[in-house]
């Protein structure tokens, strides 16, 4: 199969060129009109930046993460696979540049590729050009305009070691100091980072206080969101080891009727709950989760508001 000849430059004297060491390429937190940060271009619902300078791809996945420094998001080599529009768009911007990229793909000891994000790379995902991957010995991925037609690009497996430029991703927001990362939200708990147990008002209240970036604000955690995992995030987002009655975001709306604080239902034949709840006794006003160490899952019981009791809460973007 026909490979593509790329220029190389020499690695000496690169650190000259990367963002962060010239602080000319950067301009810290600076939003554009699109939402994404300077310098960072959109792609569709994307934000993307394209490197001027060649490197191999352990220097390139570096070069990417030290984006992060300058910004409020973790920044990445550009993965595809997770909205087939900003895939599109980016294959389109690569026509357009002429130029090949690395993206954030490698290949295995067991000979699966995988993104850097762990998902599985499959070799009959659209983004290959015909017969690729191709090459035993190659085991990184670049996108590259077409070698058959001038108006698309696709994904080629590429020697490591090649000297390629670069595209950065940005993806979520960096989690504030105290919080951690579940899946796609950022979390506060609060018996690892030794707080006091609240009543629910009082946790709703400290959890509203926190600072966190510009854009974003927080509130008791909730569950059920479009992009989240029900069955893992109800597992997850308590302390691993820890079996305490913990508050989350939700609360009684009427007689025997619960919501969560963004108003969705929290129907009672919800899985979420356990069995024989909501108990909907007098005083059992709001909603702890509770990790059965019987069965190692976490369920949802409604309680007395006014008790104190450890607490989690989210960080959500701002709309």
């Amino acid at each position: 199969w026909y490979r593509f000849c790329l220029l190389t430059l020499p690695v000496l004297g690169l650190s000259q060129h990367l963002p962060w060491k010239n602080s000319e390429n950067v301009v810290k937190n600076k939003i554009t009109s699109s939402g994404c940060e300077y310098p960072f271009q959109p792609l569709n619902s994307g934000c993307y930046f394209f490197s001027d300078v060649q490197m191999d791809f352990d220097l390139a996945t570096s070069y990417c993460a030290g984006l992060a420094d300058e910004h409020t998001h973790e920044v990445t080599l550009a993965m595809l696979g997770y909205d087939i529009g900003n895939d599109q768009a980016l294959l389109q911007a690569v026509v357009d540049n002429g130029m090949s990229f690395w993206v954030g793909g490698k290949k295995g000891e067991d000979d699966q590729w995988v993104w850097q994000d762990g998902r599985d790379i499959y070799i009959d995902a659209p983004f290959w050009d015909l017969e690729e991957p191709d090459e035993v010995e190659n085991l990184c991925m670049v996108i590259h305009p077409s070698n058959n037609s001038i108006s698309r690009a696709f994904v080629y497996d590429h020697d490591c070691s090649g000297t390629v430029k670069a595209v950065c991703q940005a993806g979520n927001i960096k989690c504030p100091e105290g919080f951690i990362r579940i899946e796609n939200y950022c979390y506060l708990q609060s018996l690892p980072n030794e707080l006091p147990d609240r009543t629910w008002q009082e946790a709703r209240d400290y959890c509203q206080a926190l600072f966190v970036p510009e854009g974003y604000h927080a509130d008791l955690a909730v569950l059920g969101l479009e992009d989240q995992d029900d069955y893992h995030s109800i597992n997850n987002i308590l302390p691993e080891g820890y079996h305490f009655s913990t508050w989350i975001g939700a609360y009684r709306d009427t007689e025997c009727s619960y919501k969560w604080l963004d108003g969705r239902e929290l129907p009672q034949e919800s899985f979420y709950w356990s069995e024989d709840y909501p108990y909907c006794g007098e005083h059992d006003d709001h909603v702890i989760i509770y990790h059965q160490s019987s069965n190692n899952r976490a369920h949802l019981y409604d309680s007395i508001g006014d008790l104190a009791s450890p607490f989690i809460c989210q960080m959500y973007k701002d709309y």
